[in-house]
């Protein structure tokens, strides 16, 4: 028995120097964590909120939610228990209500059913015309999403939201049309029934029997700006079944058997009830944070936070703590902790574990991987850097479910290591059988098929083990006389260290029971002892060895998580050299490209603007080989990530069968270009893979967001430099020449007060010399004009100063030129007075006229228009010409920029970058825009509007 005592003392002494080791090194992670993993790092007061003060994320949050929605178009939902209730017959009477108030109503896309009254309805409104896809020799007809976005009304009519879209379209869902008309600012009116919301999925099922494959996440009913709950009593609803008014035919009374019965429907309407309630608890919440009072008074929010593995069963677990959150008006946050034993997970775990987490984002749930070695540690490190108040977990499954109390349990770890949070754990449905089918249709729907070498690796190691176990008997049977009983189990012990060092702890497990049986079965333990004593040894040993090999697997474990940790690092840190050594647009394409390629083994490419308008097209870099429907399919999908600023292609909701993943460079809310990866697989990556792509993005991102703000400082110093040039030589060719002009415009007038001996054509070449040099000396003028304005020598003097006699003064300078011209004047009542340098304006504005009157058809009216807001005051110029070019709107104000114009109308192009360098010197902005459905276009400069002095009375 003291042998009993010593071993026991031994394993006590290894287990805590283990645990402290083990505990002071997930100190050293955790404090290493928010600048590996970019986790938020909480605030001095984050820990520090008993004083009922809002939570500062909540509200910056809630601000930028105001942002957002003041870009974005609303959402009004028409939700309802079941088919047949009217959601879209709602939804078409609230159209036509709209349109009568003026507003552009467009149908994007209605189902009627053949139903009369729906149809009627639809045949009132403008409807958009749809898509035609081809698909397996037949022609399916779909919402037209681009021609939506195209035509952008003002309210858009989109039924059945839950619907799949053909294959070949953009998006697989109809919802995800709905959140990129939303983005492009066009509002949606749209229908939903209870049984296509997410989190009621699993609800559903349970009441009607029946799986719905088409789902809706749940946020779109969170962000909607209003969800009008359609409501109909039971017997209603079957009443109008029966008349044929849901259903046609046959079709109606096998829904009244099966779906519509009408416990279903009691059922369905409750949820739908239900859900309604929680959609008004949201916008009461929604009010408390922007009213802290308020909420002081209902008490603080939880934070729930559930933890998945990677089993089915978690569909379940997700669900229940999402209406468990919703229940309790809580925020919730879903995660999954990576373990070096995962990154050998099967790969139909590993899609699982991103399906649910897919699944959480959903239903609103912010998620999170981890990674380290010890899940309970993991957990609650995470857990108290979000002040997390509940944790949720789900119910262990066979024998550790009765073991939830064992120290090395996650259950006991976590109710032994915290005590300000409550600690749920939720029973999980008991798991049935699958078969092999089964499996494989559930590999199938997951896009994922057990890799055969993945099998082949497993499968050798437990080969090796027990291979191992024999050899170790071997040895013995050969040793038995002179190592003796200790010896014997001192050779197996360091077996199964080795095994497990190799090979894994369970293949070290093989081992161990490999050795023990053949040692026993084929007869060479028969002179063992056998006495009570000496089955206790053999236990006790038995126990060591499976021990020592938990330690040695867990270590070769970190050591695994090491070596990773410090290539990712490595990684990144060649990158940021690469980078920074590089120079220029290019070289830090080219450097990325070819140290992704042969650091991670994947192809790269860049899509990035062919100019600085983000609007245009992207470029690829390098240029592919050849462009075929592809190559258009890539771009198409670039283009779309570029603008949404989300991720696209391969193992995302939008262009999924894309074999490249789309990730957009964002520096400060700005899309720089578009990283495109190509031969990856995320679903047998490793874990956290996506979020090291994004941290490496991150990092292009920034050079090259550098080199590009280099490079414009470049070409900012160059086009100074030369503006400065140019303006010294033009003035100084410009003063040299004003003495020659005016000696040749005195000369000129001077024959032409004498021409009385001229003939008719000498008179005439004469007139011309005066016109050209008049116009010349005009030239001169500007020239001057213009480099007074930008060398700043040029003061201006503001008044207070009404329009209506800048007008009268511009009419003075150009009645000249424009006699075939009428004027029509527009100006708003009690338009305040400007305050501004009245010489300089009037230039500004004879400028602006001139042009109208030079390039629009003699006779047709020149319009001069003013008003006035809060802000500014706003004068318009509008003529009858050909336009502007698309895309040169702001071209055109530059120095000696003209549009081509009909021959003899030639200017000296300085007279637009005049108006801009005088308006720009009144804080002003200036623009152009071409006329609706009429040829012409419109000039317009904006001055702030300033308050006006008082003006003293007769009194004073």
């Amino acid at each position: 028995m003291p042998v009993v005592h010593v071993i026991l003392g031994f394993l006590g002494l290894l287990w805590n120097f283990t645990y402290a080791q083990r505990a002071e090194q997930r100190k050293q992670e955790i404090l290493l964590w928010p600048s590996i993993l970019n986790f938020h790092e909480p605030s001095m007061d984050d820990n520090d909120r008993s004083d009922g003060r809002p939570d500062p994320d909540a509200l910056l949050a809630q601000v930028q939610q105001e942002e957002s929605k003041q870009q974005r178009g609303r959402l009004k939902i028409f939700f309802g228990a079941a088919p047949g209730v009217g959601k879209t017959y709602a939804m078409l009477r609230f159209g036509q209500q709209e349109m009568a108030k003026g507003a552009d109503v467009l149908i994007g896309i209605v189902e009627t059913h053949q139903r009369h009254e729906t149809q009627a309805l639809a045949d009132a409104l403008p409807m958009l015309p749809r898509q035609h896809l081809p698909y397996k020799n037949v022609v399916l007809e779909e919402f037209d999403l681009d021609a939506a976005l195209s035509r952008r009304p003002g309210l858009l009519l989109l039924d059945e939201l839950a619907h799949s879209n053909a294959p070949g379209s953009r998006h697989k869902k109809r919802w995800q049309d709905l959140e990129e008309l939303l983005d492009a600012g066009i509002s949606v009116a749209t229908t939903i029934n209870v049984q296509h919301l997410e989190s009621a999925h699993e609800v559903v099922q349970q009441i009607t029997g029946i799986k719905v494959q088409e789902t809706v996440p749940d946020h779109l009913i969170q962000q909607a700006d209003e969800v009008v709950l359609v409501d109909i009593s039971d017997a209603d609803l079957l009443q109008r079944l029966k008349e044929g008014k849901v259903y046609l035919g046959d079709r109606g009374q096998r829904a009244m058997s099966h779906f519509f019965r009408k416990g279903n429907l009691i059922a369905l309407r409750q949820l739908a009830l239900r859900l309604a309630a929680d959609r008004v608890d949201l916008e009461l919440r929604q009010f408390q944070l922007q009213n802290p009072e308020e909420e002081r008074r209902s008490g603080s929010r939880d934070r729930l936070l559930v933890a998945i593995s990677g089993r089915p069963e978690d569909e379940h677990l997700v669900r229940a703590t999402y209406h468990l959150a919703t229940a309790q008006r809580a925020d919730w946050l879903v995660i999954h902790v990576d373990t070096p034993r995962g990154l050998m997970q099967k790969a139909e775990t590993q899609a699982w574990i991103w399906n649910h987490l897919h699944l959480a984002e959903s239903l609103g749930a912010e998620t999170a991987r981890l990674t380290g070695v010890n899940i309970g540690a993991e957990i609650l490190a995470y857990a108290r850097l979000r002040d997390v108040t509940q944790i949720v977990l789900g119910q262990a499954q066979g024998l550790r479910k009765f073991l939830w109390w064992w120290p090395g349990s996650l259950t006991a770890h976590l109710l032994n290591s915290e005590r300000s949070m409550d600690i749920i754990v939720h029973p999980i449905p008991a798991k049935k059988p699958i078969s092999e089918d089964q499996r494989l249709r559930n590999q199938q729907y997951l896009g994922v098929m057990d890799s055969p070498l993945r099998r082949r690796i497993r499968n050798r190691h437990f080969i090796l083990g027990a291979l191992l176990g024999l050899v170790l008997s071997g040895l013995a049977w050969m040793l038995e006389a002179y190592l003796g009983f200790a010896g014997i189990f001192m050779l197996y012990m360091l077996g199964a260290v080795g095994a497990a060092l190799l090979y894994g702890r369970w293949p070290s497990l093989i081992t161990f029971i490999t050795a023990a049986i053949s040692y026993y079965s084929f007869g060479l333990g028969k002179g063992l002892p056998t006495t009570l004593g000496s089955l206790a040894y053999f236990a006790l040993i038995l126990s060591l060895i499976l021990l020592i090999s938990q330690l040695v697997a867990r270590s070769r474990e970190q050591e695994l998580m090491a070596r990773i940790r410090e290539r990712r690092a490595r990684n990144l840190y060649q990158l940021v050299q690469v980078l920074s050594s590089a120079r220029g647009v290019e070289g830090i394409l080219n450097a990325s490209i070819e140290k992704l390629e042969q650091t991670l083994g994947i192809s790269v490419a860049f899509w990035l603007p062919a100019t600085e308008k983000s609007e245009g097209p992207l470029k690829q870099f390098p240029e592919p080989d050849q462009t075929d429907s592809q190559q258009r399919k890539l771009q198409a999908a670039a283009r779309w990530c570029f603008q949404n600023r989300k991720n696209a292609g391969m193992s995302t909701n939008t262009l999924a069968d894309l074999p490249a993943l789309f990730m957009p460079m964002i520096i400060n809310e700005r899309a720089l270009g578009v990283v495109m990866l190509s031969d990856l697989d995320l679903r047998r990556a490793p874990t956290d893979w996506l979020h090291f792509l994004e941290t490496v993005v991150r990092l292009i991102a920034v050079a090259l967001d550098s080199a590009q703000a280099s490079l414009q400082r470049t070409e900012a110093d160059v086009r100074l430099r030369v503006e400065q040039l140019q303006n010294a030589l033009l003035g100084a060719v410009s003063h040299d020449l004003r003495t020659p002009l005016a000696g040749v415009l005195g000369t000129a007038t001077t024959l032409q007060r004498n021409a009385q001996g001229l003939s008719t054509e000498d008179r005439l070449l004469l007139e011309n010399i005066r016109q050209q040099t008049e116009k010349m000396e005009h030239t001169v003028e500007r020239i001057l004009h213009m480099a007074a304005l930008q060398s700043g020598r040029l003061q201006i003097q503001k008044e207070w100063t009404p329009l209506e006699d800048l007008l009268v003064s511009t009419r003075d300078q150009v009645k000249s030129l424009c006699t075939e011209h009428p004027f029509q004047t527009r100006i708003a009542r009690n338009l305040p007075l400007l305050h501004v340098d009245p010489q300089l304006i009037v230039q500004v504005l004879t400028n602006l006229v001139e042009n109208a009157c030079r390039y629009s058809p003699a006779g047709r009216d020149i319009e001069l228009e003013a008003y006035a807001d809060e802000k500014e005051i706003v004068v318009c110029v509008i003529d009858h010409g050909f336009g502007v070019p698309s895309g040169r709107e702001q071209e055109i104000f530059g120095r000696f920029s003209q549009v081509k114009p009909p021959v003899g109308l030639g200017g000296s192009g300085l007279g637009l970058a005049i108006c801009k360098a005088i308006i720009e010197l009144h804080n002003g902005r200036i623009w152009v825009r071409n006329r609706v459905a009429v040829h012409g276009a419109v000039f317009c400069f904006a001055i702030p509007r300033e308050a006006e002095p008082l003006m003293p009375s007769d009194e004073e």
